[in-house]
């Protein structure tokens, strides 16, 4: 009995031993969290149910309704709006046809805030519509965090979500092999259209795919994101041995890349 009393306490002493010698990384990010997409294990976080701007990594949201509502090969008749919106774009135009792939191909490698208005009226007939259905999605996969209020995370005071709740919506986007096939491609052009004669050239924006410095051998995805008050967002991805790790940022300062 008395060995047996040694030796548990020697099983308490080790464990206690290996928990403290565990060192969690210092990040600059507000807001992170790094999951296991396979069980669905948190692994890591920093305010991970702390509620930020997350800037154009809402449009993985967007990017999931679209896959899940329409066919790649849908026609999108743009509207009067889509040309209308700020920031990134491919310029579309009022009347221009385009499918849902190369839309999708400009919401998720340009970060096309015109692209994402236009998928979310074809959807949804409009801007307000479209935001309760992502809430509807959101609150379906679990989300507490979250309020959308538009596709492409345009700056609204009470557009928020978490990185808890992030990290859920791009787990569960990865699970379309189309999105994996986007998210991880490094250039996409779209032809000429009825109103555009000339081929638009698509770069993705995520460096963990291509600079020289950042580069990851395994990152396969997902969506960079900046406002000036949302500051700099982050969905990134990688696959080594069948297993998937998914990390969010929001909130976070340049050079976020290094966190």
């Amino acid at each position: 009995m008395k060995k047996i009393g040694i030796f548990l306490c020697l099983i308490f002493l080790w464990s206690n031993i290996n928990a403290s010698a565990i060192t969690y990384p210092k990040i600059t990010s507000q807001g992170a969290v790094l999951m296991d997409i396979n069980n669905g294990k948190i692994l890591f976080q920093k305010n991970g149910h702390g509620r930020y701007a997350p800037a154009s990594t809402t449009k993985v949201m967007t990017a999931l309704l679209a896959l899940e509502k329409c066919k790649l090969d849908d026609n999108v008749i743009v509207g009067k709006n889509p040309p209308l919106e700020d920031g990134s774009k491919i310029f579309l135009t009022k009347g221009e046809v385009l499918t849902v792939d190369q839309l999708l191909y400009a919401l998720l490698l340009h970060s096309a805030n015109d692209a994402a208005l236009a998928l979310a009226e074809h959807i949804s007939g409009s801007k307000e519509e479209f935001a309760h259905l992502m809430n509807e999605r959101a609150n379906q996969l679990g989300c507490k965090d979250t309020n959308f209020l538009n596709p492409n995370g345009l700056y609204e005071s009470k557009h928020y979500t978490s990185a808890y709740d992030l990290a859920q919506i791009a787990s569960n986007a990865m699970k379309s092999s189309k999105f994996r096939e986007i998210v991880s491609t490094l250039s996409f052009d779209i032809a000429p259209t009825n109103n555009h004669p000339e081929i638009r050239h698509l770069h993705n924006e995520n460096k963990l795919l291509y600079s020289q410095k950042y580069k990851y051998p395994n990152a396969d995805g997902i969506k960079t994101g900046y406002t000036i008050k949302a500051k700099h967002t982050y969905i990134g991805s990688a696959t080594r041995n069948g297993k998937t790790l998914v990390v969010v940022l929001l909130s976070g300062v340049k050079g976020y890349y290094k966190d």
